[in-house]
């Protein structure tokens, strides 16, 4: 914009507050500008725009008529296109005579080219066209397509001196097509037809048989005729029919059947007898049979046929056939009639292919039964008719099968027997407790029914077999009138009764009382038995006496006759007893039934354990004990024989032992007592030594004490929930303070605070959440009891593997040396998946686990208990006595038997029990089989898929320490009241933390 030169014209100014500082260098410009003399101006050269035609000729749409010829435009002012068109000879040179010129307009950019020869070269050129002149020209060569041939030319049907031709029309306009038989193909033969334009087929007569002709054909278009194409047919031979069979022949009838011959447009049938009678019928191309009538019976006929191919006769196919002298059977007879059954019989019939019998009951019986048919092979001439109804008449029909022609039929009718009485029944002995009877057999039994009752008594019912004659009813009352009648079952039917009564003998001194029988312990406590046992019938009552094992003071008691269970109270616990029960009548005692059993064990405190150990003391933790009066606890050094003991109250679960010496190893026993009576011992062993070191910080402040919590002094002690050993961090300051000591505790995973005051100086711990459940320092033998019950089914019998798969990742260490684990199903018998010393490391197991396979059955829980403790915890399969031993079961509904003496059993064992229910298991039932612990060992899940939602729970428990705890309670403690030498003196920590260990105040 600036004159020439811009450096001396252009001035700049950062704002318009800094104009006046440009304004003496204007002044200057403007005054010598003004005294210059004028420049002469200067004239730029014109730009030449370059001006180029059109170019990137391309074809499309190519056919032998018509091409589609797009370019890119020319530049400059066009006004048009010219597009020339010339022909290109076959030595390359342009027709100049058979040129077309077409005019476009400047804004096309494509164009159908039309009109063009077949398989012809051209040359198309385009200009562009510009105000007064022509300009530059691009161009391209091109050949068109040859016009299209005819397609799927074929051989549509082949006759005897014919072919029928057909094909499909193909693109473009075709005037007409020629159809023709090459000279060369057949000499002498000479054929060619015309045909329109909308011919799709043709049929060429005249030809000879069976030869082979090379026909073609060509379509003609307006622009020349296309490339010629052929087919080979061959025209038929004349040939008979192939494979006449003439076959179920009836006294008036033959079925003839025969192959098609391909070409034929019908066939003619012909039947004569040998005296001379002839029929015949012409039928159509699609029959392949024919049924002949109207013969006379006992005749031989002979059976022509012979194709037709239009009017021409093909070569004759004969077969003989003869019909049969009658069709009918001739007897049909009802024999073995029995109350239920009977056995049809008939004579054969010569051809027939098989028979239909019908029966059923007649009008008179109509209602009785339904009426039944069934056919049978012509081998057949006896079928037993059965599942009959008693005492009814049946008409049954027979007809014979000729193929699908149903022949005469015959009938016949009969009646079966009525149920029959049984005879002969009657008693042939008897005594105080038993009547023999019997009967004489009836044809047709299947079973016999027998009954007896008597007054005051329900019915007994009893099935015999058939074969059986006789019964001896046994354990009856004596001297008492008995009712006995009998039935015979026909079947499902129960036929007439009858009947007789007979009186027990009365009970002679001389006559032996029975034993009872069946006496078993059902139930034990720690201070009872239950008995139960089978009815002794005959008896006034039972004598029920027991005494210690291993001799004292004997005690009885009677109870009535009707009484079949006794419970004995008021023994003392873990106490072993012989128990007699003995059956009386009158003043008479029968022989004894003698079993043996043993008391429980008191209750033992469990989860027993030492937390929150310091330099000179630890608390102990414990499981209240139901029932107890009191807790007798010791303590001593364990290489010396003087113990302290303490008496706690019975609601203590927590106590704090102090004065103790740093680094040494503690004996700690806990007994619980009921009154006078001190249960069993529990013990542990605790090294004393702190669990961190003191790091200063500032002044605490303490907050109300929780009401859940308790605060005890020195000669005091203090309930506290019972819980896993947390790691601590302690840290001390000093601070003028009255003397206090404080515990203040909350429930697990939250901060545990602990602060003690002592000789001015306070100590705050931090107490953080134990970690998850970590099972690499377990040591168990541990079974899982699976169901694998019909309710589960294969998909969530899936998600249980799942379930045992991630449980048994858990466990790093899987062999002898670590955790064992085994897995058996369970359904209506157990079976054993692999034992305990089948796997000796975790990639065995898991690959086990994947190959369990899925039964199926009912849920026989009690059995799979059972069978656990009887074949699977034994020293020979890999079971170890000294690691606790544990049982985890999984089910999804009610066990189908009892479940309570196999459990009683294995909590006597000492085997930990943990079940897991899934959707429609019984609470109840898991609490009878896994009893409450301290630890949590019953689990449910909603479905098989929420199993994720319990694993982890599942895992704290089986790993829990209170686990262990259990088992050691089982084992004996001997070895640890063995004074030992004193462990290595330990350094004692003294005095507050050293500098280095303190923190800036927050």
């Amino acid at each position: 914009m600036v004159s020439e030169p811009p450096e001396e014209h252009l001035m700049l100014s950062p704002d318009s507050s800094f104009l006046e500082h440009l304004l003496p260098k204007l002044s200057r410009r403007v005054c010598f500008t003004a005294s210059e003399p004028p420049r002469p101006v200067k004239h730029s050269p014109p730009v030449v725009e370059k001006v180029v035609g059109p170019r990137d000729l391309q074809v499309s749409e190519l056919s032998y008529s018509s091409l589609q010829l797009s370019w890119s435009v020319a530049t400059g002012d066009v006004t048009g296109y010219r597009l020339l068109i010339a022909p290109v000879s076959p030595k390359g040179h342009l027709l100049p005579a058979q040129h077309r010129q077409i005019d476009l307009k400047g804004d096309v950019r494509n164009t159908k080219v039309t009109s063009l020869t077949p398989k012809t070269e051209y040359s198309l050129t385009v200009y562009a066209v510009y105000p007064g002149l022509i300009g530059e020209s691009s161009s391209i060569i091109v050949e068109t397509t040859p016009v299209p041939p005819v397609a799927n030319f074929r051989v549509i049907e082949e006759g005897l001196f014919s072919l029928r031709l057909g094909w499909t029309s193909p693109l473009g306009q075709v005037e007409t097509y020629k159809i023709y038989i090459p000279r060369s193909e057949r000499p002498g033969l000479t054929y060619e037809q015309v045909l329109q334009g909308d011919a799709s087929s043709h049929v060429i007569d005249s030809l000879e048989e069976d030869k082979t002709y090379t026909v073609s054909i060509y379509a003609i278009y307006p622009e020349g005729p296309s490339e010629p194409v052929s087919v080979v047919g061959r025209t038929l031979k004349l040939v008979p029919v192939q494979q006449l069979l003439v076959q179920n022949a009836t006294t008036d009838t033959v079925q003839a059947r025969w192959l098609s011959v391909r070409g034929a447009s019908g066939y003619r049938i012909t039947w004569a007898s040998s005296e001379g009678h002839i029929e015949s019928v012409n039928l159509g191309e699609n029959y392949n049979f024919y049924m002949v009538q109207g013969l006379h019976p006992g005749t031989e006929y002979t059976v022509t046929i012979n194709p037709i191919f239009v009017d021409i006769e093909g070569p004759v196919t004969s077969a003989k056939a003869k019909t049969l002298e009658s069709s009918a059977v001739q007897t049909l007879r009802a024999t073995a009639v029995s109350t239920s059954s009977a056995v049809t019989s008939w004579n054969a019939v010569p051809g027939a292919t098989g028979y239909r019998l019908a029966w059923g009951p007649t009008a008179e019986f109509v209602g009785r039964d339904r009426p039944r048919q069934l056919a049978l092979n012509s081998s057949t001439t006896e079928y037993v008719l059965k599942n009959l109804v008693y005492d009814t008449e049946y008409v049954i029909s027979l007809y014979v099968l000729f193929g699908s022609v149903v022949g005469p039929g015959i009938t016949a009718t009969f009646r079966t027997s009525p149920l029959g009485y049984v005879s002969n029944f009657k008693v042939t002995s008897y005594t105080s407790s038993s009547i023999n009877v019997e009967w004489s057999p009836i044809v047709g039994a299947t079973e016999y029914k027998l009954t007896w009752s008597s007054e005051g008594v329900s019915p007994h019912h009893h099935y015999l077999d058939h074969s059986v004659l006789q019964h001896s009813i046994t354990r009856l009352q004596p001297n008492r009138l008995h009712f006995i009648s009998i039935h015979a079952l026909y079947g499902n039917t129960e036929g007439p009764e009858i009947s007789l009564s007979q009186q027990t003998a009365a009970l002679t001194d001389s006559e032996q009382i029975e034993t009872v029988r069946e006496v078993k312990v059902v139930d034990i406590g720690m201070n009872s038995f239950t008995l139960a046992w089978r009815k002794t019938p005959g008896v006034t009552g039972y004598k029920v006496t027991w005494s210690p094992f291993h001799g004292g003071e004997e005690k009885s008691e009677m109870v009535s006759s009707s009484i079949t269970s006794y419970t004995i109270t008021g023994l003392p616990a873990s106490s072993a007893y012989k128990i007699q029960v003995t059956s009386v009548v009158g003043l008479r005692e029968g022989s004894s039934a003698t079993v043996t059993a043993r008391t429980l064990d008191l209750p033992k405190v469990t989860g027993f354990s030492a937390l929150n150990t310091t330099d000179d003391s630890t608390t102990l933790n414990w499981t209240s004990v139901t029932g107890v009066s009191a807790y007798l606890l010791s303590w001593r050094h364990i290489s010396e024989l003087e113990t302290t003991t303490d008496i706690l109250g019975p609601g203590f679960t927590s106590y704090k032992i102090r004065d103790l010496q740093y680094g040494r190893t503690y004996i700690f026993t806990i007994r619980p007592l009921y009154g006078e009576v001190e249960g069993p011992v529990t013990t542990i062993t605790k090294r004393i030594l702190g669990s961190s070191r003191l790091v200063p910080v500032q002044a605490a402040t303490l907050g109300p004490v929780p009401a859940h919590t308790i605060t005890t002094s020195h000669s005091g002690s203090a309930r506290k929930p019972a819980g896993k050993e947390t790691s601590k961090s302690t840290t001390t300051t000093l601070r003028p303070a009255a003397k206090l000591d404080m515990t203040i505790t909350k429930t697990a995973q939250a901060l545990t605070l602990l602060t003690t005051t002592v000789n001015d100086q306070s100590t705050l711990s931090v107490e953080t959440p134990p970690p998850g459940p970590v099972c690499g320092r377990m040591k168990a033998d541990i079974v899982f009891l699976v169901d694998e019950s019909w309710s589960i089914g294969t998909n969530n019998f899936g998600k249980l593997k799942d379930f045992l798969f991630r449980v048994v990742t858990y466990f790093p260490s899987i062999g002898p040396q670590g955790t064992q684990i085994a897995v058996v199903h369970y359904s209506d018998q157990p079976r054993i998946e692999f034992n305990l010393n089948t796997h000796k490391d975790r990639s065995s197991v898991l690959r086990a686990l994947r190959e369990v396979r899925y039964g199926g059955g009912n849920t026989k829980t009690g059995r799979g208990i059972s069978y656990v403790l009887r074949e699977l915890f034994q020293e020979s399969l890999g079971m170890r006595q000294n690691v606790p031993h544990v049982l985890v079961l999984v089910t999804d509904g009610r066990a189908q038997d009892d479940v309570e003496p196999p459990s009683r059993i294995a909590h006597i064992l000492g085997v930990s029990v943990l079940a897991i229910g899934v959707a429609h298991a019984d609470i109840d039932e898991l609490r009878k089989i896994a009893s409450p612990k301290t630890y949590k060992n019953i689990f449910y899940a909603t479905d098989f898929s929420d199993f994720p939602s319990i694993e982890r729970e599942f895992i704290s428990s089986l790993c829990n320490e209170a686990l262990l705890s259990e088992f050691k309670q089982h084992e004996e403690s001997a070895q640890l009241d063995t004074p030992t030498g004193d462990p290595e003196a330990l350094a004692k920590p003294e005095g507050p933390c050293p500098i280095q260990c303190k923190v800036k105040p927050l």
